[in-house]
């Protein structure tokens, strides 16, 4: 099927410009008309057609100063231009081609030579704008390049050369993922730079107290050995004994901490039964309970479906949620593990009925180190980790962090992930 265009005809003749647009139309063409040349730049300007056919005498401005002023127009310039002539005026044809016309179409009107010149210009015009549009989208992958390079590069700039079925297309894709990945390592290293740096000032801070207690104990051990007091002795040994078993705790927290956080970037999932694990992880914590005097309670929904997910890295996110429920509990207190299963995703809360928490601080309770001042933060050891190794196993999992928190009656803590 021939493809259609708009086509504007500038002739100072009425009946040629009527009987040209009328048959035009008949080809399925849309027209417009202008009866001289200053009518037909003005119309140009404000509306760019697919190609011009152009008289050449005319009043006011001729053919001639018409197809110079388009030539000299970056714009303009790719409009076809075919020049009605006269049989007689071929030296005016040969002229106008030598200005930059395309065709030109004599009269009387060829009906049939009208539409192959019509034709055949619609076709190289519309070529010439897919080379237009190639070579503009190439570079757009030029500076995109350059935005790469001086940091400011987006990846969604590239969405219409991406939508490409070609090699371009493939092209921009390949750079649309590049810079992602780069994007995503970049804020990876970013967030070890910000680890390292928080984990330095802890243990300059945080991990030499302990150790600080070690040398006064060790001196005071050594007074009453000089002086013989065995009671004081072993009243310092034991002192002692607990102060190294704290700073042991805390530097075995660090470790695992940082062990954990440079593996979850890729979690070995597999079908896993969810029940089973939430007693799993919640077993050992049972002694923890007891000497607390807080009872620990279930509410599991039946025939929960298996979930893909890293085995060990759940069960240590629950082992801490409860851990942390245990904790910070009064005596007699209560914590309450629940899990039900929705349309697509499967949610695991840990509740007690603990002091709570200031909603003020709940937006950073899962950083790693944050608030390390208060002890309600200070999930594993005192390090203020607990809580951050939950929201680094979560979103390796591409789950979502709940909390929940009323200050005097409780708070609530804990994780929705997809069930397959």
């Amino acid at each position: 099927m021939t493809a259609q265009g708009t086509i504007l005809v500038v002739d100072d003749n009425k009946l040629n410009r009527m009987l040209l647009c009328l048959q035009l139309q008949r080809e399925g063409h849309r027209t417009e008309a202008a009866e001289h040349g200053r009518q037909a730049l003005e119309m140009l300007r404000a509306k760019p057609v697919d190609i011009v056919l152009l008289d050449l005498l005319m009043p006011e401005m001729d053919g001639f100063e018409v197809l110079s002023t388009l030539q000299s127009d970056s714009e303009l310039r790719r409009i076809p231009v075919i020049v009605i002539s006269a049989l007689d005026e071929m030296e005016s044809v040969a002229r106008c081609i030598e200005m930059g016309a395309t065709d030109h179409l004599p009269r009387p009107f060829d009906p049939v030579l009208l539409r192959a010149r019509i034709n055949a210009s619609l076709a190289a015009k519309r070529l010439h704008d897919q080379e237009a549009e190639y070579i503009h989208q190439v570079g757009r992958l030029t500076d995109a390049a350059a935005d790469m390079e001086a940091g400011r590069f987006v990846p969604a700039s590239l969405e219409s050369v991406a939508a490409r079925d070609d090699a371009l297309g493939q092209l921009a894709r390949v750079f649309q993922q590049l810079a992602r990945e780069i994007d995503a390592r970049e804020r990876k290293l970013k967030q070890e730079s910000e680890f390292k740096s928080a984990l330095i000032g802890k243990i300059t801070h945080e991990l030499r107290s302990p150790f600080v207690a070690v040398g006064f104990s060790a001196q005071l051990l050594q007074r009453y050995a000089e002086h013989n007091m065995l009671a004081e002795v072993i009243t310092e040994a034991r002192q002692l004994d607990r102060q190294l078993a704290e700073g042991r705790q805390m530097i075995d927290s660090v470790i695992n901490y940082a062990s954990l956080v440079s593996k979850l970037s890729a979690p070995r999932a597999e079908p896993t039964d969810i029940a089973a694990l939430i007693h799993e992880s919640a077993a050992p914590l049972q002694r923890m309970a007891e000497v607390r005097e807080v009872t620990i309670s279930y509410a599991i929904a039946e025939r929960l479906p298996l979930v893909m997910v890293d085995r060990q890295q759940i069960s240590e996110a629950i082992h801490h949620l409860v851990h942390n429920a245990i904790k910070f509990n009064h005596e007699g207190g209560r914590v309450r593990l629940s899990c039900q299963a929705h349309a697509d995703y499967l949610t695991l809360i840990v509740e007690d009925n603990g002091p709570g928490i200031d909603p003020d601080k709940l937006e950073t309770i899962w950083e790693a180190f944050a608030q390390t001042s208060d002890d309600v933060q200070r999930g594993i050891d005192g390090l203020g980790l607990g809580l951050a190794l939950v929201s680094c196993i979560v979103k390796s999992h591409r789950g979502k962090l709940l909390a929940h928190s009323t200050p005097g009656k409780g708070s609530a803590f804990g994780f929705r992930i997809a069930i397959s």
